[in-house]
């Protein structure tokens, strides 16, 4: 793709995204809500472009210097929630609630003829497969953490997760669409992401 095409498909996908976000829950109390579910969604989104640990810093240098910032022009964010305010919002909300945006990218990637791109050992896609631990706590946990528990007879808690993604060595860029290592997928750290490789490839059935 050349860097138009780029260009294009970024806006197209944070499209989708904000499809995917108008019917989030918000379980909040009283009248004071400045800020909505959904723009605190594209406000920690928008951190994966940004690449910076504090996003409203970014933006409001960025503001200084150019008289707009990309929260504006590229995610259409007109307030933006601190980090704090970004964590209260969606702390309540499962990550599962946006999953679908991951199953409408890849189709309308597919339809697009872009999937091809990516195709090259013997016309099939090449998809690479690694876990990652992403939360763990002694203390604070959920009904959904794993729980290793040590010879010590100390607990740990943790979220794990798995990252497909569709790689080709003639592209630059991947597709990704997590899955979640659940606690009853296995008692070992092999187990676990093998139970989860073996969902996502059941909920997902690309060609290989």
């Amino acid at each position: 793709m050349n860097q138009k095409a780029v260009t294009i498909s970024t806006s197209q996908l944070i499209e989708f995204l904000d499809q995917e976000l108008n019917n989030l829950p918000d379980n909040r109390k009283g009248e004071n809500k400045k800020y909505t579910v959904k723009n605190a969604v594209l406000a920690a989104f928008s951190v994966f472009f940004t690449q910076s640990p504090s996003f409203l810093q970014h933006q409001s240098l960025m503001k200084q210097n150019k008289g707009k910032d990309n929260a504006q022009s590229l995610f259409k964010l007109s307030k933006i929630p601190c980090d704090n305010q970004i964590r209260k919002l969606l702390d309540p909300i499962t990550a599962k609630t946006v999953f679908g945006t991951f199953t409408i990218v890849y189709k309308w990637l597919e339809k697009q003829r872009i999937i091809n791109q990516f195709k090259y050992l013997d016309n099939q896609v090449l998809i690479a497969l690694d876990g990652t631990e992403y939360y763990s706590s002694p203390k604070i946990n959920c009904p959904y953490c794993n729980c290793r528990e040590h010879r010590n007879g100390k607990k740990t808690y943790d979220h794990q997760v798995i990252t497909p993604v569709l790689v080709s060595p003639v592209k630059k860029q991947v597709i990704n669409a997590p899955e979640f290592i659940k606690k009853q997928d296995g008692k070992t750290k092999q187990d676990c992401e093998n139970a989860a490789v073996k969902r996502w490839l059941s909920s997902n059935p690309v060609e290989r």
